[in-house]
């Protein structure tokens, strides 16, 4: 074939998939717009952050802030929850112990150690206070208290909360469209947990709104998550191999190859979105909420599952047991004790070996996550850090890595 020949079919194929990356690009723009997140400008300092460097290349995020559409919103109950309490294991001298170890007014402490409230079983105990009493709580009482309550599933809104990054707090309601009397009555309930702002407490704060439509906008912006839009700097002497064998492990080097060899430019080169670096189901879902009606949006749909599925084509039915999420962790990964590598999995443990949760490392302190099974819970990217902040403990969290053994470094 003659030079101009090649270079016509390379020009082509190009061409071919400079158009294919736009139709990728605009399908995701639909999928958001039709019902995977909804784009709130950023408030503040949006710089962008340059990462370290590293095989991933030159890459770089901006902070964005979701929200969920209002499609998957379901219909606020203006009646709201009253408050329930649940004490697992608890006796009734540990429950006194416990008022004991909280600073309360005196009024708050008579309320809570009054037995009328209590309901006492053979599995622990239930208190049921009353709601003017859980209104008026200081912010340092309601951390003290919920946080006892969090760890106990029995407690969903304390267990699973509303949560956003405390040093962004501004970020959180702002072009939100709510009434600044609605947002001061949340702001009166929100509490720290680590480094994130908490609301809990969502149960007592709609019955103080009148309309539906405002009811809607609280839960979507309660649910708002800051995330990461994440670029992969591409020039005319990047090494392209070396950056194929990083973005393109789990048998995926025929899809990223080529994409990468047609962005090479002569210049100053240029940047690509990393979602289209992604395998196909986490580049399907990332930036989304899981419908609630969707199967599983409240159930298996968690951390683990997303990151066993991460490689996969189509999500793998097995992990929808938790039987299996063991299995496959104990029988189908290895620790690694040398530096992560794209899809590798971050675990994060406890001192006496519970995992608490799961997430796959993307590049430097990137990290793909999902944190809950809950429909407020979307696929994102953080950093690591923010991660660690998102599941605070009392005792320090021990960060492993594990890899796959059926997909080799390349």
């Amino acid at each position: 074939m003659s030079a101009a020949g090649s270079r016509a079919n390379v020009s082509r194929l190009t061409l071919w998939l400079l158009a294919a990356m736009l139709v990728i690009t605009w399908a995701v723009l639909i999928h958001v717009l039709r019902g995977g997140m909804t784009v709130t400008p950023p408030v503040g300092n949006s710089d962008v952050t340059h990462c370290q460097p590293g095989p991933w290349g030159e890459v770089s995020y901006s902070r964005i802030v979701i929200e969920p559409p209002e499609s998957v919103i379901v219909a606020a109950n203006p009646k709201g929850r009253t408050p329930l309490w649940h004490f697992p294991g608890y006796t009734i001298e540990r429950l006194g112990a416990l008022w004991d170890g909280i600073t309360l007014t005196p009024t708050e402490r008579a309320h809570f150690t009054d037995r009328k409230l209590w309901e006492i079983m053979p599995e622990g105990i239930r208190l049921r206070p009353n709601v003017d009493v859980v209104l008026s709580l200081s912010p340092e009482t309601r951390a003290q208290i919920y946080s006892v309550l969090a760890e106990f599933p029995e407690n969903p809104d304390q267990n699973d909360p509303f949560r956003f990054r405390a040093d962004a707090a501004a970020e959180w309601f702002a072009h939100s469209g709510l009434k600044p009397e609605t947002i001061e009555r949340v702001k009166r309930l929100l509490y720290r947990r680590g480094t994130s702002l908490v609301c809990s407490d969502l149960g007592l704060i709609l019955p103080q709104i009148p309309t539906l439509h405002e009811r809607t906008r609280l839960i979507k912006t309660l649910a708002r998550k800051s995330t990461l839009m994440v670029k992969l700097r591409i020039r005319a002497d990047s090494d392209i191999e070396a950056l194929d064998r990083y973005w393109g492990r789990g048998q995926r080097a025929k899809d990223i190859k080529p994409l990468l060899q047609s962005l090479v430019r002569e210049g100053n080169g240029t940047t690509i979105d990393i979602i289209h670096l992604l395998p196909r189901h986490p580049r399907s879902v990332l930036y989304t909420y899981p419908t609630p009606d969707e199967p599983g949006s409240r159930t298996y749909m968690d951390c683990h599952w997303s990151v066993l599925n991460f490689f996969n084509t189509v999500p793998d039915e097995r992990y929808m047991h938790i039987d299996e999420v063991n299995r496959a962790f104990s029988d189908e990964h290895h620790p690694i004790t040398t530096a992560p590598t794209f899809g590798d999995v971050v675990m994060f443990a406890k001192a006496d070996g519970t995992v608490i949760h799961s997430c796959i490392f993307i590049a430097d302190d990137i990290v793909y996550t999902k944190n809950g099974a809950s429909p407020n819970a979307p696929w994102i990217l953080m950093t690591l850090s923010d991660v660690i902040a998102f599941y605070p403990t009392a005792e320090p969290i021990d960060i492993q890595y594990y890899r796959a053994k059926s997909i080799p470094v390349n």
